[in-house]
């Protein structure tokens, strides 16, 4: 008498066959999973990267502020130190300040010296009395001082006494935005010269 095969008859070559139909799509899924969760993974990376350029950057940001604001003020404090020692200018209510070096040009702070009458001229940034020039942040241009009250020249800007620094980046930039915001007189001038964002500081102006 004939008797119908099951299908737990299957020898166990068959049945291992069909197991393996069966585990290619399974395993086709869990491949599909991995490749999801490697994309998921690869954009939180490229977000959370982004959040720390982000978050350096405003610290770089705010760094460059408080450095450059520290520097503004040893260059006043060296300046107007110089100016009290050389008494009164070419009028009874004018200061006299540091001559630039080559005059109508400006002078790197490391070459500024205070005129001493037949004494020897004091130099006040080149570290003899352990003041060095100020150092501003990176990618902005090492300041000068300009002295346009003994020389004026219109074309040179207006009749004060400043230093200047400028910078080209977008970062250096934001830092002197800021600047210019928070600046509450008339000291601080930002403006953009040949593509490039300068500040200048004043120490003094004429009528001022």
């Amino acid at each position: 008498m004939m008797f119908a095969r099951s299908a737990t008859d299957a020898t166990p070559a068959r049945r291992l066959r069909r197991v393996g139909r069966t585990g290619a799509p399974a395993r086709g899924f869990i491949m599909g999973y991995i490749l999801f969760a490697l994309l998921v993974l690869g954009i939180v990376t490229a977000v959370l990267s982004r959040i720390n350029d982000a978050e350096a950057d405003t610290r770089w940001v705010n760094d460059g502020v408080i450095r450059i604001k520290e520097n503004l003020q040893n260059v006043r404090v060296q300046v107007i130190t110089c100016s009290a020692l050389l008494g009164a200018g070419d009028g009874a209510t004018d200061i006299a300040f540091p001559p630039e070096a080559t005059p109508g040009e400006p002078t790197p702070l490391a070459q500024l010296q205070c005129p001493q009458g037949a004494e020897p001229a004091i130099g006040l940034f080149d570290g003899s009395a352990g003041v060095f020039p100020p150092t501003p942040p990176r990618g902005f241009t090492p300041f000068v001082y300009v002295n346009n009250f003994n020389t004026y020249d219109a074309a040179r800007g207006p009749e004060a006494v400043w230093v200047e620094t400028s910078v080209s980046s977008p970062s250096g930039a934001a830092v002197l935005n800021r600047i210019q915001i928070g600046a509450s007189g008339p000291d601080i001038e930002v403006a953009t010269v040949d593509g490039a964002r300068r500040l200048r500081f004043f120490l003094a102006s004429r009528g001022a």
